[in-house]
């Protein structure tokens, strides 16, 4: 049986097996994949884990990355923390070691104990990069030592301890965060991780008042529960309850029901969203509903309502199957379309190889389904659509009925996962195997030189009062697509 082929979050792929079929799980990898090296010392199992992971990964050529360089720095940083026998050094060298490839894919399991140490103590302001370069406070907590010297949400963010607030932003390692593929998403979490140190940690702020006034004020980080990083998008307005679920994370918000939901908007304009391409028990019931179908159905009962246009929101879209996105692709496609070829990584011969996507074909293509909605169609993305929630927002762009919105493109990984090494400390490490390319067998939609990914065909810009309604939890995108169907 041909291997399905699987994309997600990689940091997110053992806990997202467990939710799959047994079938699917099976058939998505194969055992020369993972690396086991948690018996080594330190040293070993880095040497371990740069040879296998240089020679598998996706797309040195296409990124440009030097190993030998990379694997020099970290190899001395590693050989440091093992002769003192630190393991917060040890740890903290394999972040940066991984943070250092731009690709989504790749990721590693934290330890939250030691990132604590690091990100737990904010400043009592969220500050947001807006088009045009300008910054400012979309939020201020009203207890804060900041609010107390005059700081208000929309006022301007001038200097970092002395330096342009936007040059301290760029030179932050936001290593405690999942990887960025493209310069846009990079700068988001470093924006959003310059105001974040250890407790206690002191840091000096100037900007301008909204009367107008300079004000530079010493400020003490303290705990406030990563606040600052929740008023900012787009943690603030989209739910992201199907990676919390996968990680165990309580964030207090409903449970899913199902990998797709599916209303009629006021105006009769279709709403669907998917949270990836997988396959969920997502209730515990014992039944495993196809999603496939589910979209499907939504698909069939927004065009027996009549409904002339169509939501389709893959904000935050974890991922999955290949196949299951040219699938669900299929409902908008009156013919049969090119979606990928698959390279993989050869495990025996070294080299990568076309696989057989389909049993008549190389290549993985999009075939119509039972029923075909020909209205206008916009799917909503965001930089943390990742992997086949992509190519999905691809296949809809490319659709003359179809627009993609949003106030940043997406992920930019769309890499195949399936590489992953056990360390030390009981550390695991992923990242992609395989390539999509396309009809020219060139590599799509993995960044390059920081650009990738899948941009807004109808950009909405973050400008200072969105930013502030980002902060409230406005869902502006929502509101901006909505608006534009009604119209039509």
């Amino acid at each position: 049986m041909r291997k399905q082929v699987l994309r997600a979050l990689c940091l997110f792929c053992t806990l997202a097996f467990l939710m799959l079929p047994p079938a699917c799980a099976e058939e998505s990898g194969t055992p020369d994949q993972t690396a086991d090296f948690p018996q080594r010392t330190w040293m070993e199992a880095f040497d371990g884990l740069h040879e296998r992971f240089s020679a598998e990964y996706a797309f040195t050529d296409w990124k440009g990355i030097d190993w030998n360089a990379l694997g020099s720095l970290c190899r001395q940083e590693i050989q440091s923390a093992q002769e003192k026998e630190d393991f917060q050094a040890y740890y903290l060298a394999l972040r940066r070691y991984i943070n250092s490839i731009p690709d989504g894919h790749v990721g590693m399991s934290s330890v939250s104990e030691i990132d604590q140490q690091f990100v737990s103590g904010g400043f009592g302001f969220s500050p947001v990069l807006l088009d045009g370069n300008g910054v400012i406070a979309n939020w201020v907590d009203e207890t804060s030592e900041v609010y107390r010297a005059g700081l208000r949400a929309g006022d301007e963010l001038l200097t970092w301890n002395g330096q342009p607030i936007a040059e301290a932003a760029a030179e932050v390692r936001a290593i405690f965060a999942s990887n960025a593929a493209t310069q846009e998403d990079a700068m988001l979490k470093r924006m959003a991780f310059l105001a974040r140190a250890g407790v206690g940690d002191r840091a000096e702020l100037s900007f301008r008042s909204t009367a107008g006034q300079m004000v530079s004020v010493p400020l003490t980080a303290y705990e406030d529960g990563m606040i600052t990083i929740k008023k900012t998008y787009p943690v603030a307005v989209v739910s992201d309850r199907l990676r919390e679920m996968m990680l165990g994370i309580d964030s207090g918000a409903p449970p899913l029901t199902g990998v797709v939901e599916y209303e009629i908007l006021d105006g009769n304009v279709a709403y669907i969203r998917i949270w990836g391409e997988l396959d969920a028990d997502l209730t515990d019931s014992g039944i495993t509903p196809s999603t496939v179908a589910l979209f499907q159905n939504a698909v069939k009962s927004a065009q027996d309502e009549g409904c002339q246009g169509m939501i389709l929101d893959i904000r935050n879209n974890v991922g999955g199957y290949d196949e299951m996105a040219a699938a669900l692709l299929g409902s908008f496609y009156a013919r049969e379309t090119f979606y990928e070829y698959q390279s993989d990584y050869d495990g025996a011969t070294h080299a990568r190889v076309i696989q057989r996507s389909m049993p008549d074909s190389d290549a993985l293509m999009i075939r119509p389904a039972d029923t075909v909605f020909t209205g206008r169609v916009i799917a909503l993305i965001n930089q943390k659509c990742v992997s086949s929630g992509e190519g999905l927002a691809l296949g809809i762009k490319n659709l003359p009925n179809g627009e993609t919105l949003g106030y940043y493109g997406t992920n930019g990984s769309f890499g195949m996962t399936g590489g992953q090494a056990w360390m030390p400390g009981g550390l695991s490490i992923t990242w992609p195997r395989g390539q999509s390319l396309d009809a020219n067998y060139q590599v799509q939609l993995d960044s390059r030189d920081g650009i990738g990914g899948v941009a807004p065909s109808i950009r909405i810009p973050m400008t200072r009062e969105n930013a502030l309604l980002v902060a409230q939890g406005e869902d502006v995108e929502l509101a901006q697509a909505l608006a534009i169907l009604r119209e039509n």
